[in-house]
């Protein structure tokens, strides 16, 4: 207290306390308010928040816990019939369908996406990492995703309102990717696209891409694909297991 009254800033900043920083000093306003975050977030529903959480842990175990309740329901089959394959065969449906709903909730139908821009999507704090939300974004594609990765197939999309990371996925695995990146993203950087993805937030948010479009190109990317391939092949071998041997 003492070091307050002999402080050479006491006597300029009257309800400001006797050490004043240097922004109070300059009587700068306040540019980001964490007592309002901190408001706002006491405010978010808890329940929703939690509930989100546990549909994205089940939502990420769902080829694991489809597996197991194709064992299960393997078991209960095999002890009617006691054929052994029905057990690999039930945990190959069961994995399936796991996949064919995780791929699904991932990435829900796109055609009714709504318009929206990259500021207004951060801001949504119930935005989850597995669960897409399709969307509609226009802007400029600045650069690749990796910075220097001359061959990168993702890319950084910049709105008036901010920038977003974008994934490209092609059919054919990381050599369509290699593909992409080294033959055509370099021509669409600086171009303005039409783009249409499922965003989603984890430790940084970013867009899954489907479809862009610019004056000059059209990308179309395929997330699904893998995902929809490894369902209908499990689903193929499980008949063949329980049919065949």
């Amino acid at each position: 207290m003492a070091y307050g009254l002999r402080c050479a800033n006491a006597n300029n900043v009257v309800g400001r306390g006797s050490s004043p920083t240097y922004a109070e000093q300059m009587d700068l306003e306040t540019e980001f308010d964490m007592a309002t975050v901190v408001r706002e977030g006491n405010q978010l529903s808890k329940k929703k928040l939690y509930g989100n959480f546990a549909v994205d842990i089940v939502l990420f175990n769902a080829q694991f816990i489809g597996s197991i309740t194709g064992l299960i329901i393997g078991s209960i089959v095999f002890s009617l019939t006691a054929q052994v394959t029905v057990l690999p065969s039930f945990m190959l449906f069961g994995f399936a369908v796991g996949t064919l709903i995780k791929t699904l909730v991932m990435y829900p139908d796109f055609k009714q996406s709504s318009r929206s821009d990259i500021f207004t999507l951060m801001c949504d704090p119930y935005a989850s990492p597995l669960r897409g939300r399709p969307v509609k974004l226009q802007g400029e594609l600045i650069g690749r995703g990796d910075a220097g990765y001359k061959f990168g197939s993702d890319l950084k999309l910049q709105d008036p309102s901010g920038m977003i990371y974008t994934r490209y996925a092609s059919r054919f695995g990381p050599i369509g990717n290699f593909l992409f990146g080294s033959s055509k993203v370099q021509n669409l950087i600086g171009s303005q696209v039409n783009v249409v993805g499922w965003f989603r937030r984890g430790i940084a948010p970013w867009l899954d891409l489907i479809h862009l479009e610019s004056n000059s190109a059209t990308v179309n990317s395929y997330h699904r694909f893998w995902s929809l391939t490894v369902a209908v092949g499990a689903i193929i071998l499980g008949f063949g297991l329980f049919f065949v041997l």
